[in-house]
């Protein structure tokens, strides 16, 4: 009885170590927001520019992305914190695309990124008014340039030969109360 009851004391200290960890997960160093951000895509004189909104809780471990068209919303990204999922609106279809580690966006951390020994830091950007670190990766003839606060990548720019895309926040909305339901499937959407 005695070793009934040592045995489970350990399994509910390891099941309450175990979760303490997963609540102490901190993707992003704020615990809401939500970002716009625009993509501008560069091929010689030709210009696109398209437009997503990023929104995120419990530190970024729940997260979805709206990508915009000409005809509006057109499709989601999203992790609920346990999977991933991509909406298509006008399929009425959720993809399931496996399981979620960290949200659905890159966190922007130069501890990560230094040990590969191919980036380098380069002067401080100033994106949606934040003071954020930058760093530059170069691959081949490309160049890729981040930036990002508190964790947050809130930008983006790709240089290869011919074309150059900058994905860059232009709205910052800190703590913000973001929508359950953006972390959800709609309702009367098919899930696949």
């Amino acid at each position: 009885m005695r070793k009934l009851f040592f045995i489970f004391t350990v399994l509910i200290i390891i099941l309450g170590l175990s979760t303490l960890q997963a609540q102490q997960v901190k993707k992003y160093q704020i615990k809401s927001g939500i970002i716009t951000f625009e993509t501008t895509m560069m091929m010689g004189k030709f210009e696109m520019k398209t437009k997503s909104v990023v929104y995120f809780d419990d530190y970024g471990m729940k997260e979805c992305k709206d990508t915009y068209d000409d005809n509006g919303l057109k499709e989601s990204f999203f992790s609920d914190g346990k999977n991933l999922y991509l909406t298509i609106y006008k399929e009425k279809a959720v993809y399931k695309r496996g399981t979620a580690f960290r949200g659905t966006e890159y966190k922007f951390d130069w501890n990560e990124i230094a040990p590969s020994g191919k980036a380098k830091k380069i002067a401080n950007m100033t994106i949606v008014g934040k003071n954020c670190e930058a760093f530059e990766l170069k691959d081949g003839g490309n160049t890729n340039t981040y930036a990002g606060w508190n964790n947050i990548c809130l930008y983006l720019g790709v240089s290869m030969k011919n074309m150059t895309t900058i994905y860059k926040a232009v709205k910052l909305e800190e703590n913000a109360k973001v929508p359950a339901d953006k972390f959800k499937i709609p309702a009367g959407f098919t899930l696949k």
